[in-house]
């Protein structure tokens, strides 16, 4: 029995996309705009569809791109 709940990891990375969207819309940035941080254009495009699992160091550049820590990534959205 596991005290941990089982969160769907589609539900994680989509809620994770939707929050990177917003946060990119907020700074008037484009998806191809992110190619300019040293992040691959598709490869941005595939995190905000919550189809990829970032690692940490990618983790590191959205967050200096988007000019936010990391931890931001995991506030609940404001409703």
């Amino acid at each position: 029995m596991s005290l941990v709940p089982q969160v769907p990891q589609e539900s994680v990375l989509h809620a994770f996309g939707r929050r990177l969207q917003r946060l990119r819309k907020a700074r008037n940035l484009r998806q191809l705009d992110m190619s300019g941080f040293g992040l691959n254009y598709k490869y941005y495009q595939r995190l905000e569809l919550g189809q990829v699992n970032p690692t940490l160091l990618t983790l590191y550049r959205v967050a200096a791109a988007l000019g936010v820590s990391v931890s931001d990534f995991f506030h609940p959205d404001p409703e």
